[in-house]
C-alpha cells in the first residue's frame, strides 16, 4: 500500500492540489497574526497570477 500513497502524494504535487495546503503552512510562518486567504480566493488568485502573468513562470 505504501508504493501507492507514495504515487497519490506525487500525482497530488505535480497537479498542484495540495498548493493550497503549502500555501498555508508559508503564510503562517511568514505572516503571523494575519487571516489567510480560504480555499475559494486562493484558487481565484492564483488563477489570476497564471493568466494576468504568463511570462513569470517561463523563461
Amino acid at each position: 500500500m505504501r508504493p501507492l500513497r507514495a504515487i497519490w502524494e506525487y500525482l497530488k504535487e505535480i497537479s498542484g492540489e495540495n498548493a493550497y495546503d503549502k500555501y498555508l503552512v508559508v503564510h503562517s510562518s511568514t505572516h503571523p497574526g494575519r487571516r489567510p486567504m480560504n480555499r475559494g480566493e486562493f484558487y481565484r488568485w492564483r488563477q489570476n497570477e497564471k493568466y494576468n502573468n504568463p511570462g513569470s513562470r517561463c523563461p
